[in-house]
């Protein structure tokens, strides 16, 4: 068996990340209209059709345009990542311990320092095999890590993430792929299943309950 799996809203709580994010600023002196005016670069290049989010280009443009001293921030900020385990799904240890570490693979949509950032910060890298973060769709990346993967002939493979684009991406290129849709209530996003989602849950508890159901079979 072998599960990708998503970080942002799967794993990882980013909407209440999000606001805490806002908060932290607001009380190193960035009130929310200056967070908002530099959040995004908007002369960056669009990733699948989104702008991904880079503090550290937020606050190289509070310097540029706002004349202001960031480097009290940066450091508070730098501080801040080091414990972000508050932020990861209530469901997400046992879900982890239940799958095995050598079953795990973290597939993440982001830019790589800040994605990287999260994940360590989370303490989430100790408890998956390994990790990639990728700047495009997960299919190519899934890829990259089933060709590095011993998986044997009929070995079961699920991919669990929240946006169906992905699911979709990752189901074309490997039809045997299992794909589960995660709609979380506390998510971002609550895409609408499609033909490409084999299921869709709201919690890794179900999700849980669908992979050992595989397993069971298989007994």
């Amino acid at each position: 068996m072998k599960i990708f799996i998503d970080f942002d809203d799967v794993l990882f709580n980013t909407k209440q990340f999000s606001t805490y994010l806002k908060g932290f600023f607001a009380e190193e002196g960035i009130d929310q209209e200056l967070f908002q005016k530099y959040y995004y670069d908007p002369n960056d290049e669009l990733k699948e059709g989104v702008r991904l989010f880079n503090p550290h280009g937020l606050l190289a443009r509070l310097e540029k345009y706002e004349k202001i001293d960031t480097s009290k921030i940066r450091h508070d900020f730098e501080t801040k990542l080091q414990n972000l385990e508050s932020f990861v799904f209530a469901d997400v240890a046992d879900f982890l311990a239940a799958m095995g570490k050598e079953n795990l693979e973290l597939v993440s949509f982001g830019l790589t320092n800040w994605q990287q950032s999260k994940i360590v910060g989370s303490g989430l890298d100790k408890l998956v095999n390994s990790f990639v973060i990728t700047e495009k769709l997960k299919a190519q990346a899934v890829a990259q890590l089933m060709g590095k993967l011993d998986l044997a002939v009929g070995e079961k493979i699920f991919f669990i993430d929240d946006r169906v684009e992905q699911l979709e991406d990752v189901k074309k290129a490997f039809p045997q792929i299992i794909t589960i849709l995660l709609c979380r209530l506390d998510g971002r996003y609550c895409d609408q299943p499609n033909e490409f989602c084999d299921y869709a849950t709201s919690d890794l508890k179900q999700a849980r309950e669908i992979i050992e159901s595989y397993n069971h079979a298989n007994i």
